[in-house]
């Protein structure tokens, strides 16, 4: 079997994990302070502080355990806290790669709000990513590229055009 028919996960960036692990630092803090004497942090309520700890874990397990996998028959994003969603490559009828970011929205009806998005931000090795939903989507599927970003990514290389290794 070649490297490129092998499902390949790509794990959050390393921007979204320092930020999860912010996130724990500030979760953290928080406790600390409310455990002082001193009061809560700011004035604030034992309740807010529990509600802002819950949703800094949230944040916290979004960045650190997302993953997108790219098999030869679908697509599948996986956030902690959330449902996974899986797209069948032959259910895909539109694929967008938006001007004002560089992602991937994937929709199963031609006329609909996106039923996936991935952005470059949020995964790592996004081109490599790109380029297995690329060749994997079914001849009838209408690529809508603004940004003329899907030739760059079919050649092996990221938005700019740039080669960058497929280790996954």
């Amino acid at each position: 079997m070649r490297a490129d028919d092998m499902p390949a996960t790509y794990r959050t960036s390393r921007l979204q994990r320092g930020l999860s692990v912010l996130s724990v630092g500030a979760l953290l803090l928080l406790a600390v302070q409310e455990a002082t004497d001193g009061g809560p942090l700011l004035e604030l309520s034992l309740v807010n502080v529990m509600l802002t700890g819950a949703t800094l874990l949230a944040a916290a397990g979004y960045g650190l355990r997302a993953t997108v996998q790219v098999s030869e028959t679908a697509v599948r994003k996986t956030r902690p806290l959330w449902t996974d969603n899986v797209l069948r490559f032959e259910d895909i009828q539109r694929l967008h790669l938006p001007v004002t970011t560089e992602a991937l929205w994937l929709y199963t009806e031609p006329n609909g709000s996106p039923d996936l998005s991935i952005e470059a931000q949020s995964f790592e090795r996004f081109g490599s990513l790109a380029r297995r939903v690329l060749r994997r989507l079914p001849q009838h599927t209408e690529i809508q590229d603004p940004a003329g970003r899907a030739e760059g990514y079919r050649r092996g290389g990221d938005a700019t055009g740039e080669n960058q290794t497929d280790d996954g």
